[in-house]
């Protein structure tokens, strides 16, 4: 039996990305997907594009994802966000085990609190080259999900 969870997200903003629009405003948008997990279909979910933000786009937009936990705490699950206009712009990966891992490592009383809000956190954008090309800025939580055994494909949908 597989154990899943799902990743609450709020993808907020991002900040000094390379403004690749010199005449007209870029309209930015991200597009957020969990990689490794084989036991379920592909979620991938794209935000609203940000016409008047310009290199420094809000989104303030909701998402969440399922994933198997089991795989997560093998750290063989990350979290993607690709940053676009009209191309990639940048992306950021965020391996699942190390948001788990911090949510965990707090004690009871704050783990409680922490499953009420959502933890705020920054990342570098990088191009494919690795070069920093901004910041995203997201806020996440976990929260359970129902067991299943073997598909997982009974509860989705």
């Amino acid at each position: 039996m597989a154990s899943y969870k799902t990743l609450e997200l709020k993808v907020i903003s991002a900040k000094h990305l390379k403004d690749v629009h010199f005449i007209s405003k870029m309209g930015v948008y991200a597009v957020v997907s969990i990689s490794g997990d084989h036991t379920i279909e592909k979620q991938e979910v794209k935000t609203p594009a940000d016409r008047s933000g310009g290199s420094n786009p809000t989104w303030n937009f909701p998402i969440q994802l399922t994933f198997n936990e089991s795989l997560a705490q093998q750290n063989r699950l990350t979290l993607n966000f690709k940053i676009k206009s009209d191309g990639l712009l940048g992306e950021v990966i965020v391996p699942i085990k190390g948001l788990l891992d911090s949510s965990s490592s707090s004690s009871s009383r704050e783990r409680e609190r922490d499953e009420k809000s959502m933890k705020l956190i920054t990342h570098q954008v990088r191009s494919s080259s690795g070069n920093p090309k901004g910041e995203l800025h997201f806020s996440y939580k976990f929260s359970e999900r129902k067991i299943a055994g073997g598909s997982a494909g009974g509860f989705f949908g």
